[in-house]
């Protein structure tokens, strides 16, 4: 068995919380140098860029999974071995992450 299903619903809650936090505080001195703009509403992300284009990031409570919605596709990711790994391509989430920015606003995030 996989270690994310070994995952207390608080430890999940924490986990994913720490993920929005560290994305929110990137994304507060990215916003002044690019034209983005996100927000947060019942624990679901939402980044707009200026192109009209979006990338939500969710949580899937009863899975213990995390999602990434992008222009590309949709990801979902479990966590395993301290990291969130998707389940498709079994890249991490902070990869994705970035990929789906340069791809969706062209900005090289340093996360």
């Amino acid at each position: 068995m996989d270690k994310f299903m070994n995952l207390k619903q608080s430890e999940f809650h924490n986990l994913y919380n720490i993920i929005l936090t560290k994305i929110e505080n990137y994304l507060d001195h990215l916003s002044y140098e690019n034209d983005l703009d996100y927000e947060i509403n019942h624990q679901i992300m939402t980044i707009s860029f200026s192109k009209k284009s979006k990338i939500i990031i969710s949580k899937q409570e009863f899975l213990k999974q995390i999602w990434l919605a992008t222009k590309k596709n949709g990801y979902h990711f479990s966590y395993k071995n301290n990291n969130w790994i998707c389940n498709r391509n079994k890249i991490n989430f902070w990869d994705i992450l970035k990929e789906s920015f340069y791809l969706q606003g062209g900005i090289k995030l340093k996360i």
